[in-house]
């Protein structure tokens, strides 16, 4: 008798007992119980025995699981849609004209499916950068398209991120008027008939229903983890305050947040993100009441509780923010303000409420957050005695701490002379414990506070200097971390308390390098003996070394500091920039060199011998620089073409006495030259002429 035919291994023995349990599964009666959510990995998912106290469902209007549900798109939908979003990411339009006719394009086949992208997976990202590149009319379309589903769109896990975008990208038209066609209107060239008409509201009045939608939902939408993102956007929009996603450090958008390649509109001159903006008078009492509202429901513990909440504590350092610096400090005497319920006693003794308060976000990875923007904006009145009863004594302790160290450094953004001066003497004795465990952050901010009050910068010369080796070069190379090699071929470890973890964490040691990048900038910036440190280091090098140095990404950033900061000498450059000759072709054509060989111009202004040099070794590689493209970019920046044709007119700008153009700039022909002097007395003409009278009648 034939035997069966079975399949051998373990996999086909686990591949058997799947496929029996999705037949139970199957065969199964659905259960009228709901499922079980699965735990979320997530940081800001809310788990069991956190220490906050969450909402249960219907409390101050907190939602159920169910969500509207818009549908999805069919397959050809979601194949036209990836296609466009890879072209909008891209960017390969001829001109602007030709971007916006396809954006056109996109919006009408998106006409009545907008809520199905904005809540799609892949096509979400289409919507967010649809936004970014479209006009005032579009967004004034898409976002009366959103009216009456905000409250389900901010806290889905797509539409949130769309809503975002939205918010503010209308932002900066808030206070246009809406502008009405007249009837009758012919059709332009680039119209159609079917152009859907403009919306009756203004985006002052949309950021109204907003707000009308979410009424009432406050108290849940604080801890909701897509939701809280949006919020946080809503209030700095009704503010008027600079809504910036993009940067590391923004309380708008977490670390985890997707950066998109968005193409800013060409028709804004001014990043809007970064700037303050002039809102309608309706929108400070809506931010006023919607403040309230928030923080109205909850009790003092709550309110301290969400102090430590990972999705709470972002929107509870914006309404701080707000109440502090956009509606002045003296709101805080009031008993109802927020930084009042947090810190009610303001004179912070030993074993106070507002004392064991603040002691417990020091030293939390998320509550120390709050913290700073405490301590960034509180009145003076109570930032004295803060640091006079509390933080004084503690403050080089403080420092060691990794997380307490970033209250360190707001607090000395705050100090005036003296109390910067004693505070420098408490920290200057623990910089090389500092530095051993990579808390270089400390000793440069400190630099920099004290260049800007005015304080003596030799004691942390001398911290510095016994915190590394002896020998110049050695030293320089254990501020910039870089690896070298002994006299007897074998590597020299870093400088850094366990060198082992640098080469198991790659990432941890490019931040390692760039910090210590960062500092040998900053002490660059520091007159004296402080400076001299890096200067010394630089010249010690070895030729091998300072190219390697030049042709690294961070570290070159240093030697571009040295070459053209306002602390190095005459001296200096004329010893320092000789060492180039001879290296210019390999750097010009390094994507980090090449910037070290652009700072070599204003390096040898006063040096012109050193300069002609330097540029006869760029023409004696001219072909090997234009067929690069950051070579082109240094043949450009020491205008060359203008050394090889008008050598006299290459010389007067070398030399610093031709301002009319610079180094990167076409110089101007002898007819340009001529017109822009009869352009020039023409207006002085004008402006002798006598104001004409007008007759009278």
């Amino acid at each position: 008798m034939p035997r069966e035919n079975q399949k051998r291994g373990r996999r086909a023995i686990d591949k058997a007992k799947k496929d029996e349990s999705k037949r139970k599964r199957e065969e199964a009666p659905e259960d009228s119980v709901a499922k079980r959510l699965k735990p979320s990995t997530d940081e800001n998912a809310i788990t069991e025995g956190a220490d906050y106290i969450p909402l249960e469902e219907g409390q101050d209007g907190a939602p159920g699981s169910d969500m509207e549900f818009y549908g999805l798109l069919d397959s050809d939908e979601q194949e036209y849609f990836s296609r466009a979003n890879e072209m909008l990411e891209l960017n390969q339009f001829q001109d602007a004209e030709e971007r916006r006719l396809f954006v056109d394009s996109v919006y009408r086949e998106a006409r009545g499916k907008e809520l199905k992208i904005a809540c799609s997976q892949s096509c979400s990202r289409l919507m967010e950068k649809l936004i970014s590149m479209s006009d005032i009319s579009q967004i004034r379309r898409l976002f009366s398209k959103f009216i009456g589903h905000f409250l389900q769109l901010v806290q889905h896990r797509f539409a949130s991120h769309c809503c975002e975008r939205l918010f503010i990208n209308a932002a900066p038209g808030v206070t246009q008027k809406v502008s009405s066609k007249p009837k009758g209107n012919t059709l332009g060239e680039d119209e159609e008939e079917d152009d859907e008409p403009e919306p009756e509201l203004s985006l002052a009045e949309m950021f109204m229903k907003v707000v009308e939608e979410l009424q009432g939902n406050w108290g849940y939408l604080l801890t909701e983890r897509f939701a809280s993102h949006t919020v946080r956007v809503l209030l700095l929009v009704l503010a008027g305050e600079p809504v910036d996603v993009s940067s590391s450090d923004s309380v708008v958008a977490s670390r985890k947040k997707e950066r998109l390649g968005l193409v800013a509109r060409e028709t804004e001159e001014v990043n809007t993100s970064t700037e303050k903006r002039s809102v309608p008078e309706s929108f400070e009492s809506t931010l006023k009441q919607v403040m309230q509202d928030m923080v109205s429901t909850l009790d003092d513990t709550y309110l301290r509780a969400l102090a430590t909440h990972p999705v709470g504590n972002p929107v509870l350092q914006v309404l701080v923010q707000l109440e502090l610096s956009h509606f002045g400090k003296s709101s805080a005497k009031q008993s109802n303000a927020i930084i009042k319920r947090l810190v009610p006693d303001e004179n912070f003794q030993e074993g106070s409420e507002s004392v064991v308060f603040i002691r417990g976000l020091l030293y939390d990875p998320v509550g120390s957050r709050l913290l700073e923007t405490m301590v960034r904006w509180m009145p003076g009145k109570m930032f004295k005695p803060l640091y006079k009863n509390f933080l004084r004594d503690q403050m080089s302790s403080l420092a060691r701490n990794q997380t307490a160290g970033y209250v360190v450094l707001r607090v000395l953004e705050r100090l005036g002379k003296d109390d910067l001066q004693a505070v420098m003497d408490q920290i200057a004795p623990k910089i090389p414990s500092l530095l051993e465990r990579s808390r270089t952050i400390v000793p440069k901010v400190l630099i920099e506070r004290c260049l800007v009050r005015g304080v003596d910068t030799k004691p942390l010369a001398k911290a510095l200097e016994s915190a590394y080796d002896s020998d110049p070069a050695r030293r320089l190379e254990q501020i910039l971390k870089l690896e070298t090699e002994a006299s007897d071929g074998e590597a020299k470890p870093e400088f850094t308390k366990n060198p082992s973890t640098q080469d198991s964490n790659p990432a941890s040691a490019a931040a390692e390098k760039l910090h210590g990048s960062l500092l040998a900038q900053t002490i660059l910036t520091a007159p004296g003996p402080l400076s001299g440190l890096i200067f010394s280091g630089l010249l010690a090098l070895s030729s091998d070394t300072l190219l390697k140095i030049s042709k690294e990404p961070t570290a070159s950033r240093v030697v571009q500091q040295a070459l053209t900061a306002s602390t190095s000498t005459p001296q200096f450059r004329r010893q320092f920039t000789s060492r180039f000759t001879g290296h210019l072709k390999e750097l010009a054509l390094d994507s980090s060199g090449s910037h070290v060989v652009d700072a070599l111009w204003p390096a040898t202004k006063d040096i012109f011998f050193v300069k002609e040099r330097m540029a006869q070794e760029l023409v004696q590689n001219e072909l090997a620089l234009r067929d690069s493209f950051v070579g082109r970019a240094v043949w450009r920046n020491w205008a060359m073409d203008l050394y090889k044709r008008r050598r006299g007119e290459w010389a007067a700008k070398a030399k610093g006495g031709d301002t009319n153009n610079g180094p990167g700039e076409k110089p101007m022909s002898k007819i340009e030259l001529a017109r822009a002097r009869y352009a020039a007395k023409a207006n002085e003409n004008m402006k002798e002429q006598p104001t004409p009278v007008a007759a009278e009648p």
